[in-house]
């Protein structure tokens, strides 16, 4: 019987493409620009909120009334590599600013090959990139501002 390592961590393949369009909708131009960035290292950080505002009755909370939806954000770190495959600041049509769809792909080797967990951000905008050295290897990490993600989701448009 084959052994099976237990993990706490999945490892992750990061792809982007051109975004194109506006609204929180997966568009993307003809042929447009994108490829794999890297492998995600430990350390993924996404935050999707969500406000909700108190309502009182005579100084009695009462009820929650739905307060809006911030950004998400999503910020995570690759092993450096000179591939030439990092998002580029490019302005798609329809856009405003250069925006990428993001794709990450948490590989789950417990299932059938090819299955995975994939995370998917719309329209996102570059907040930072950051070059690191280190002794078992020069990462990269980038922040993205999205319009929408979705999460957990079984298939990818990218992978």
């Amino acid at each position: 019987m084959a052994e099976r390592e237990i993990r706490t961590q999945y490892e992750g393949e990061l792809r982007w493409v051109q975004a194109s369009g506006s609204g929180v909708g997966w568009v993307t131009a003809s042929a447009a620009a994108g490829t794999l960035i890297g492998y995600v290292q430990a350390g993924l950080s996404t935050n999707k909120v969500q406000n909700f505002n108190t309502i009182s009755d005579r100084g009695y909370p009462k009820h929650h009334k739905f307060g809006g939806t911030p950004a998400p954000e999503v910020s995570f770190t690759v092993l450096f590599g000179i591939t030439a495959n990092y998002p580029t600041q490019i302005t798609a049509s329809g856009m405003s600013v250069p925006a990428i769809h993001l794709e990450l792909k948490m590989r789950m080797d417990e299932y059938a090959t090819g299955s995975g967990l994939y995370y998917q951000w719309m329209n996102c905008v570059p907040l930072s990139r950051q070059f690191g050295e280190a002794e078992a290897g020069n990462t990269l990490a980038f922040s993205y501002r999205a319009l929408q993600v979705n999460e957990f989701t079984g298939s990818g448009y990218l992978a």
